[in-house]
């Protein structure tokens, strides 16, 4: 729960370090959040088997900071670009966890389920407007 308000407090315009950053004179800082931008229209993103791993989060300079939660019943293992997922490399999410990322989050993520169950999840990602 404190993984979630803490990012909630990054990411939701007027609240915490967000808004302060609104008042600042740097105009580029990340304003808006976007959410499952690799998901079909908006949907959940189902986390498979597939070779090389499941597109979560595609590479954008324009990202200050993401999550990826673990919305199913099943783990999950995700990796930065240069690093293949797979049921045994990755960083564990178990089901129900978030992945936050801070500046490593411009980079490309994919995720690869560690079991024969399909993950879900779901990315939240602040972008410069």
């Amino acid at each position: 729960m404190k993984v979630l308000l803490a990012l909630a407090l990054i990411l939701i315009p007027g609240a915490g370090l967000a808004q302060d950053a609104q008042n600042s004179p740097r105009s580029s800082y990340c304003k808006a959040v976007t959410v499952n931008v690799q998901g079909s229209s908006g949907a959940d993103i189902t986390v498979d088997n597939t070779s090389g791993g499941v597109l979560v989060l595609a590479a954008s300079t324009d990202r200050c900071a993401a999550a990826i939660r673990n919305t199913g019943t099943a783990d999950m293992r995700c990796s930065p670009a240069g690093q293949t997922p797979s049921a045994t490399v990755g960083f564990l999410v178990d089901a129900g966890a978030t992945l936050t990322l801070g500046a490593e989050a411009q980079q490309a993520w994919r995720c690869f389920r560690t079991t024969a169950t399909n993950a879900t999840a779901n990315v939240a990602e602040s972008v410069r407007p």
